[in-house]
């Protein structure tokens, strides 16, 4: 599993304009991070992915969601 979490998020990073690259678990245990992203902060981000799959309607749905946060740390 560990090198299908690497391929993944060397595949995500080499995206243009993606600066950092996170995967979670459905615990917020962070799998792997790569780039500007702070492992750290897995949890976080998997609160806010489960707010915004409460959003859809379809509770039976089985979206993929990209969240996207963008900071300005100049």
């Amino acid at each position: 599993m560990e090198t299908a979490v690497i391929s993944v998020l060397e595949s995500l990073i080499k995206t243009d304009g993606v600066k950092g690259v996170l995967i979670a678990d459905e615990h917020g245990l962070c799998l792997g991070a790569l780039g500007t992203a702070n492992p750290n902060c897995s949890g976080i981000i998997r609160e806010i992915a489960t707010h915004a799959k409460s959003l859809n309607e379809d509770s039976n749905s089985q979206q993929l969601f990209t969240i996207k946060i963008e900071a300005n740390n100049s």
